[in-house]
């Protein structure tokens, strides 16, 4: 997908895009963080047919559900393209070797694997990284091979 970006003076950044299927949208951001997400007419792509605005807030959550959504299908895409690797999700526990520390710090035998995302309540952060403090309640979404991910999951979900 192409995006064009231009500067609207005075109100702040467009950044137009066609989707697969043929319809124009696009995003105005202005500099007090409020969105304004556009939907185009079908037959003059300078009309908008539908306009959402969107506060600070609104707008993150809007990026971290969509964020969210491909998280899910990246995994799912991720066990299709890469044979002999599991991506699983795994609740925290309370008192677990993971519960308040650091995902780099916690150990787990040596075993190779890459924390792909935390599901913390109803935020999904993504990729979030080897400094990233699991807590119980958090559900870490791995990858490894079957035995890794199997070992792991005994050593982060239980007590």
């Amino acid at each position: 997908m192409q995006v064009e970006k231009t500067s609207l003076p005075g109100i702040g950044v467009s950044q137009r895009f066609t989707t697969a299927g043929g319809q124009r949208a696009g995003l105005i951001a202005y500099p007090d963080g409020r969105r304004d997400l556009v939907i185009y007419h079908p037959d003059d792509p300078d009309t908008a047919a539908h306009t959402l605005s969107l506060e600070r807030t609104e707008a993150q959550l809007l990026a971290d559900l969509l964020a969210a959504v491909v998280t899910v299908q990246h995994v799912a895409d991720l066990e299709r393209q890469l044979p002999g690797i599991t991506v699983v999700r795994i609740p925290i526990g309370p008192g677990t070797p993971a519960d308040g520390r650091a995902w780099r710090e916690v150990d787990l035998g040596g075993r190779a694997l890459s924390l792909l995302a935390v599901i913390r309540g109803d935020d999904t952060i993504a990729a979030p990284g080897g400094d990233f403090v699991l807590a119980a309640g958090d559900e870490a979404v791995v990858a490894g091979t079957e035995p890794a991910t199997s070992a792991a999951a005994d050593v982060l979900a239980s007590c």
